[in-house]
């Protein structure tokens, strides 16, 4: 049996949600939508088990957002795709003989915005274990979370994958896989050139020229210690995202110095650029939280970006390092 819903899609979830008796498996990009999410913790409660993969971005996981974490605490499992394999899908499979399928995320705009449409698809067992084997496989290529640790409101453009820059980019990039015209993906690159994800993607790809380092570069750290945040010999592009934290008390100011070399004093290495980052709220130590952004991109060109998890307040530094990059030839 197959029916198809174009109007009130949320009230027909509702429904087939209320006859679960078994297992619910739900993939689905955005769900934001309270009503559905508490008829999720009233089948919890019930006693069945439910399977949820949602995409970690702002959207999904915020601190105004659905409680996940009362989801996982009730006996939820739950899972987070990333930008490296973004989970797109919209699913989900009750009792094994139930789907539902379609264009409709879990969210207001969805239901009150939107034209959208689901497919409600019962004992068709060839299409429904279909779903069932591809949710096993998601399954493998997310994160099961036990903790959550909900984004910022200044990381509301991280892991969007949709934003239409970056969609079109990423495009661009497989269809000079699909194709073999290597020669399209710098057009990716222009489109897109803050994403260090697509030139990545491109790079494993092998779409695009190799190169490595011939020098260490690291930071330095109190007592001109020095650490080494990309070793030598290792491929770019590269990036890498930390969260750090105050090591004094009511520290209002944080700074750092990037060198190139192998020493173990930084000072003793090669300078290449540094960054002070003010504005941090002064509190205790350890309380005060940053992130920082450290990328290279496929033209050697350095950034980095250290903002305040409290107050927003941000810094920028950036150098182009071509002089101690090498390129391999396979």
């Amino acid at each position: 049996m197959v029916e198809a819903v174009f109007n009130n899609i949320r009230s027909k979830i509702l429904k087939e949600l209320d006859n679960a008796k078994s297992s619910i498996s739900i993939a689905m990009y955005w769900f934001t939508n309270e009503e559905l999410f508490n008829k999720l913790m009233n089948c919890l409660l019930k006693g069945v088990k439910i399977d949820l993969i949602i995409h970690n971005d702002y959207i999904n996981n915020r601190s105004s957002g659905l409680n996940f974490r009362s989801f996982i605490k009730s006996g939820g499992q739950f899972y987070f795709s990333t930008s490296l394999n973004p989970m797109h899908n919209k699913f989900c499979v009750i009792d094994d003989h139930t789907l539902i399928n379609g264009s409709y995320n879990w969210t207001y705009y969805a239901e009150d915005k939107n034209r959208e449409n689901i497919l409600i698809i019962k004992d068709e067992i060839e299409v429904i274990s279909s779903f069932i084997n591809e949710f096993s496989k998601l399954k493998k290529l997310t994160e099961r979370i036990k903790v959550i640790t909900p984004l910022t409101s200044f990381e509301v453009d991280e892991f969007n994958n949709l934003r239409a820059r970056n969609y079109l980019a990423n495009d661009i990039v497989y269809q000079a896989k699909s194709t073999g015209r290597k020669e399209i993906v710098e057009d990716a690159f222009k489109i897109a050139p803050d994403n260090i994800e697509i030139q990545k993607t491109a790079f494993h790809l092998n779409l695009t020229k190799k190169y490595r380092l011939i020098h260490s570069i690291g930071s330095s750290l109190k007592g001109n210690r020095y650490l080494i945040v990309l070793p030598k010999g290792s491929f770019i592009p590269f990036t890498n995202t930390e969260i750090i934290q105050t090591s004094a008390n009511y520290q209002r100011s944080c700074s750092c110095k990037v060198y190139y070399g192998e020493k173990n004093w930084a000072n003793g290495n090669k300078y290449i650029t540094s960054l002070s980052l003010h504005g941090i709220p002064p509190k205790p130590v350890g309380e005060a939280k940053m992130k920082l952004h450290f990328t290279i991109d496929i033209y050697g060109n350095l950034k980095m970006v250290k903002f305040s998890l409290d107050s927003g307040s941000s810094v920028v530094a950036s150098a182009n390092i071509k002089g101690i990059l090498e390129e391999v030839f396979d």
